[in-house]
């Protein structure tokens, strides 16, 4: 998927989620076709969806995506988008190739398997440090697709 002159590709994890938060949003519009728009998952969605496909490849190196060392030195080439003040977008990008990789977003059912854990940066870092997802590019780029859909 190409947009603003960047290749999107979507780690593993990261589809897991999306494929799980388009059929709840599916769910949603099947209940009420009416009144779906205010379901919280159909929210998320677009908000996720605008993120990935304009917001982020506009500009993937803006300074509000930057971490510093969140995630610890590490991981200092990891970003992170905003949803709200809860929701977390996590990617990595190579300027050179224009290749962006969206690698996980936290969610309701991840902060609840950290058990008390509920710190979306911390919650991402011992993912990282469990090498879910990797963190080398070039595994990293061998581990994503180029479309989450089925």
């Amino acid at each position: 998927m190409q947009r603003h002159g960047w290749s999107l590709l979507f780690h593993a994890g990261l589809i897991a989620q999306l494929r799980k938060l388009d059929a709840a949003a599916a769910r949603a519009q099947a209940l009420d076709p009416a009144g779906f728009e205010s379901n919280a998952n159909v929210k998320l969605l677009g908000a996720l969806s605008a993120l990935i496909l304009e917001a982020v490849p506009s500009d993937p190196s803006r300074n509000e995506y930057r971490q510093g060392n969140t995630l610890g030195p590490a991981f200092r080439h990891w970003r992170r988008a905003k949803i709200g003040r809860r929701f977390r977008l996590f990617f990595r990008f190579d300027s050179k190739a224009r290749i962006i990789i969206y690698a996980w977003v936290n969610d309701a059912h991840s902060l609840r398997s950290a058990g008390a854990q509920t710190d979306p940066y911390v919650i991402f870092q011992k993912k990282l440090q469990s090498g879910q997802p990797p963190t080398d590019w070039d595994t990293l780029l061998a581990a994503s697709q180029t479309d989450w859909r089925p």
